[in-house]
C-alpha cells in the first residue's frame, strides 16, 4: 500500500526541464492551481498514458532545474572533474531515468490529493514549499525545495523530500557506491539500461 502510495506521489514530481523560473511572489498559486490541474489530467481515463505525460511535463516545464539537480546527485567535486560534454550527457540521462520512472508509475495513480501547506523561506536562496498528500485518511509531507536563481527573484526546484526522504540525496547515495567501484562512463552506461524490475520504486 505504501508502495502504491509513494508512487503516486512521485507521478506528481517529474517535470522537463526549462530556462524559466517563478518569482518568489508567483511561487504559491504557480504551484497550487498547477497540482489542480495535473491531478485532473491524471484523473482523465480519455487520455493515453503518453498524452497525459506530455500535458504534465508541460504544465511544470519552468521550475525544475535539471542541470543543477544532476550536479547534486553526483557532487560538486565529480561535477567539476567533468567535461562539458560530460555534464550534458550526464544531466540528459539522468532526466532521462526521472521520466522514465515517472511514465512507469502513471497508471497507479489513484485518488490521492496534494494541498499547499505553507512557504517557508529558510534563508535568502532557499525556500521551501510543504504540501501535504491525503490518501485514506492519512496525511503525507512532501515538501519542494526552491533555490534562488542568478536572475534576481526567480526561483527554481532543486530537490523535494517526500515523506522526509530527499529524492537527490537518494540518488547521490546510489551514484556513491556505483562510482566508488567503476568509472564514470560505466554510470551513463548504467543510466542507459532500464531499470530492473526490482530498483523500479519511489522515488527512483
Amino acid at each position: 500500500m505504501l508502495q502504491k502510495l509513494l508512487s503516486g506521489i512521485w507521478v506528481m514530481l517529474v517535470c522537463a526541464h526549462s530556462l524559466l523560473a517563478l518569482p518568489e511572489s508567483d511561487i504559491t498559486s504557480f504551484m497550487r492551481s498547477n497540482i489542480d490541474l495535473a491531478t485532473s489530467i491524471l484523473r482523465n481515463t480519455h487520455l493515453s498514458k503518453q498524452e497525459r505525460s506530455g500535458k504534465i511535463f508541460a504544465i511544470f516545464d519552468s521550475v525544475f532545474d535539471y542541470t543543477l539537480m544532476a550536479k547534486l546527485s553526483i557532487g560538486a567535486k565529480q561535477w567539476e572533474s567533468l567535461s562539458s560534454e560530460k555534464q550534458h550527457e550526464f544531466t540528459k540521462l539522468f532526466e532521462m531515468r526521472l521520466k522514465n520512472s515517472y511514465m512507469e508509475k502513471l497508471d497507479l495513480y489513484t485518488d490521492e490529493k496534494i494541498v499547499i501547506k505553507n512557504l517557508e523561506k529558510i534563508k535568502d536562496t532557499r525556500i521551501h514549499l510543504t504540501t501535504h498528500l491525503m490518501k485514506n485518511g492519512e496525511v503525507y509531507e512532501i515538501i519542494y525545495k526552491f533555490y534562488k536563481t542568478a536572475n534576481a527573484g526567480e526561483w527554481m526546484i532543486y530537490d523535494v523530500d517526500i515523506l522526509g526522504v530527499s529524492i537527490i540525496q537518494t540518488y547521490r547515495t546510489q551514484f556513491a557506491e556505483i562510482l566508488a567501484k567503476e568509472p564514470f562512463d560505466q554510470l551513463l552506461a548504467r543510466l542507459k539500461e532500464p531499470e530492473p524490475a526490482d530498483t523500479k520504486k519511489a522515488p527512483q
